[in-house]
């Protein structure tokens, strides 16, 4: 038995049947490879069961039986990134007495959990099939101006799966927030460099879906991307060269997925690549899905988001560092990816004017605000919601949630709290648990973000990140 199949017989995303010890006993003596990744993934999935059993939502939003988030006052965006009819297959549902539905899997980019989801539409529900239509809809128009959205009345099962639920109010909306928040090639919480995009993150964000609607081809598949420099193209894989925040560049092959056209691609060009870690038959194999050119104001613009993020997730706080840091580590980037690209002379004539602001702009702006010389991280989820409020009381609340979170606070506000100005920041009680219940998401939205990288997890085994996140503090002192 190979470790594709075992994860397929384990994981049981749409079924619910437990696999006992002993029988999980057996198993890992029949598997000569892949022994560490499951265990991490049984380890791991008790771990987060427990980090979501703490007090962390302090009763501003609650769980279901089944362990689905609902009440939890904002709406989830998604942008589908397999547009296909009917990416799926029957089930056979147990609790049921056995009897079969017709189960659809979409994988989407959802800046609300920073994080790659994966979206269960049961077509004998009313709610589901309702998402179904407005996805088939979206498929139809062929538009990329509008993404899918879910009222606080979906399920949200940590740390990555939507479930339509009671949610009958799905729709079609204009992307509101900034458009490269639903762009695979500029969001900040898939990015990796050459050095982690190789590391281990933890199991429990791998989702189960549907590769090719027609074959029905399933694997347990994340979600990364990264840019890099094609050295060589072979029939079923490429060679590539990626640089690093602070390493030399790194040497790596992947495989393409069947269905990409390989045409499009060209040796000693800089892309994007959108990746799939996907469980093979003996271990983690990384598959290339999609890709686009590259520039190297890509390659600095994208580091400096990917480190905002770490620091981020570091010191679990939204205050990350002021302008003159901000601009150091922007010229140490600059000259990194100068020496990446120092043989083509078109890409350094390229890099002749780029400004640390206008790349901030370009890449930054859209999970970031300044607020005087400190930048501070926005997550969409809280960019939403007070962007009704005027800019003085928006950034009261970012300066209120980033002291808050510092210091551990279960809460953010214990009562309407007065602006600057005199005039308290809000009106009602209601606005104030609606914040608190944003806080409390955020809250543990951190926690969950830093267990799935391994962010801090473990003193006596230090993870590439923490390594990187050591050399990002001691680069801007």
């Amino acid at each position: 038995m190979n470790l594709n199949e075992i994860i397929k017989k384990i994981v049981k995303d749409f079924d619910k049947i437990p696999v006992s010890q002993e029988e999980l006993d057996k198993i890992l003596e029949q598997t000569p490879q892949g022994h560490q990744f499951i265990l991490s993934l049984i380890y791991d999935k008790k771990n987060f069961e427990r980090l979501k059993q703490g007090k962390i939502f302090d009763n501003h939003i609650n769980a279901d039986k089944r362990g689905w988030l609902y009440s939890h006052n904002f709406p989830i965006t998604l942008e589908i990134l397999n547009k296909e009819k009917v990416p799926g297959r029957s089930v056979v549902i147990p609790s049921m007495g056995g009897s079969k539905a017709d189960l659809l899997v979409y994988y989407a980019l959802c800046p609300e959990l920073e994080n790659f989801i994966s979206l269960i539409v049961w077509l004998n529900s009313q709610s589901s099939k309702n998402a179904w239509d407005q996805i088939l809809d979206l498929i139809s128009q062929k538009t990329n101006s509008k993404v899918l959205q879910f009222s606080e009345k979906c399920g949200i099962e940590l740390p990555n799966m939507i479930h339509p639920s009671g949610d009958r109010d799905s729709v079609l909306v204009e992307k509101t927030l900034y458009e490269s928040v639903y762009d695979w090639k500029f969001c900040y919480y898939l990015f990796d460099d050459g050095k982690t995009i190789i590391s281990h993150n933890s199991p429990i964000n791998f989702r189960r879906v549907v590769l090719d609607e027609w074959t029905k081809e399933e694997s347990f598949i994340e979600i990364r991307s990264t840019i890099g420099r094609i050295n060589s193209i072979a029939n079923n894989s490429i060679d590539v060269t990626v640089p690093c925040l602070f390493e030399i560049p790194k040497k790596r092959s992947w495989l393409i997925l069947k269905k990409l056209d390989k045409s499009r691609l060209e040796k000693n060009n800089l892309y994007f690549f959108q990746l799939f870690k996907k469980t093979g038959i003996e271990n983690i194999e990384i598959f290339v899905r999609e890709f686009e050119k590259a520039r190297p104001v890509d390659i600095v613009g994208m580091f400096l988001s990917q480190s905002l993020y770490l620091l981020h997730l570091d010191s679990s706080r939204l205050k990350i560092m002021n302008k003159k840091q901000f601009e150091k580590l922007f010229n140490y980037y600059y000259n990194q990816v100068s020496k990446f690209c120092f043989t083509n002379k078109e890409e350094i004539s390229s890099m002749d004017r780029l400004d640390w602001f206008g790349v901030h702009f370009g890449y930054a702006d859209s999970f970031t605000q300044w607020i005087g010389d400190e930048l501070y991280f926005l997550p969409p989820l809280l960019r939403r919601y007070i962007s009704h409020y005027n800019p003085e009381i928006r950034v009261e609340i970012i300066k209120k949630f980033d002291e808050s979170l510092h210091n551990q606070n279960s809460e953010c506000f214990d009562k309407i709290p007065f602006a600057k100005n005199g005039n308290r920041m809000f009106s009602t009680r209601q606005e104030l648990a609606k914040l608190n219940g944003i806080y409390a998401f955020l809250h543990f939205l951190l926690k969950s973000k830093r267990f799935i990288l391994k962010i801090g997890q473990n003193p006596l085994q230090i993870h590439q990140r923490d390594e990187e996140i050591k050399l990002l503090k001691n680069k801007i002192v």
